[in-house]
């Protein structure tokens, strides 16, 4: 898994690469954590390139949403695959989470 981050407007954009799975959920929470202390803004999870994920993924999105919720701030996804999308209406996690066609859409989301 990578993960790299990019200031924009509304929102500082997180592209995951790769599987958000137990073995690199750690990895995941910690590198948000270091953005998250950079960039105090809403965050927008880039999946276009996010392959597998397993409920420890799940879970640390939850996670990310509460941290930002705490600070006044908000999560959206944007380009996510059909097979996440099936794992988020499977877990009802699609009442939670926003998810959007693309970037600038879920930017605007925001407002």
């Amino acid at each position: 898994m990578n993960i790299t981050a990019e200031a924009h407007r509304a929102a500082t954009v997180i592209c995951i690469t790769g599987d958000l799975t137990a073995d690199n959920s750690d990895r995941f929470q910690r590198d948000v954590r270091e953005t998250l202390d950079k960039f105090s803004t809403n965050v927008i999870i880039d999946c276009s390139s996010l392959g597998l994920i397993d409920s420890i993924g799940l879970e640390s999105f939850l996670w990310l949403s509460d941290e930002l919720s705490r600070a006044g701030n908000k999560l959206r996804f944007a380009f996510v695959p059909d097979s996440v999308n099936r794992v988020f209406e499977f877990t009802r996690l699609d009442r939670i989470f926003s998810t959007h066609e693309s970037i600038e859409k879920a930017a605007r989301s925001f407002t």
